[in-house]
């Protein structure tokens, strides 16, 4: 049998020392263990966990303040006396046409009738309209508003418990409130590894 040549066998045993080597290095892989257990927890105090946010809600509002108030009246009853002086100015001027344009008789006190309607037109055309204002008087005038009340508003949103556990005081947050001195269950888990 042919004996290999010294490169290849030196290349082979540097190879095998070379892997050798790199197990050696190596470190053995940690191995770890976690124990669950329950154990038995007295509750030494409990208070509510507080949370605040303010609530608006819209709502109607009466709101009632003193106005000076027009007071009205009918242009044509303040003004009485100047329609009746248009009637009388329209009759007198409506006779006195039918006089010089007709020689019947009659036709004078017509034309004062026809001159006094066409007098008291002409004086209502020339007032500022049906009602105007003679004077102001006081009024609780009220108004309904929409309005926003605000209101702050504390809700309790948990519980913040201090339970005493293997000679130790440890804090707990739950939903629920616990009364202090209640015994209550609690997982414990315990791992250990080397290092």
């Amino acid at each position: 049998m042919a004996r290999p040549s010294l490169p290849t066998a030196l290349g082979a045993t540097i190879a095998t020392m070379a892997t050798a080597g790199m197990l050696a290095l190596t470190p053995l892989a940690a191995a770890a263990e976690t124990r669950i257990e329950t154990v038995i927890g007295t509750v030494t105090r409990s208070d509510p966990v507080m949370t605040s946010y303010i609530r608006k809600t819209p709502s109607d509002q009466r709101v009632c303040e003193t106005q000076d108030v027009p007071v009205y009246a009918e242009a044509g009853a303040a003004n009485n006396g100047s329609d009746l002086g248009a009637m009388i100015l329209g009759g007198v001027i409506g006779s006195a046409i039918g006089n010089k344009a007709s020689d019947n008789e009659g036709a004078g006190a017509a034309g004062a009738v026809v001159g006094a309607i066409l007098g008291r037109e002409h004086a209502k055309k020339n007032q500022s309209g049906g009602q105007k204002i003679v004077g102001y008087r006081q009024q609780e005038v009220c108004n309904v508003r929409k309005v926003m009340l605000e209101e702050t508003v504390e809700e309790i949103t948990g519980y913040r418990h201090r339970i005493e556990v293997d000679n130790r005081i440890i804090t707990f947050e739950t939903n629920t409130p616990l009364a202090s001195g209640e015994r209550v269950e609690i997982t414990r888990r315990t791992t250990y590894s080397l290092r």
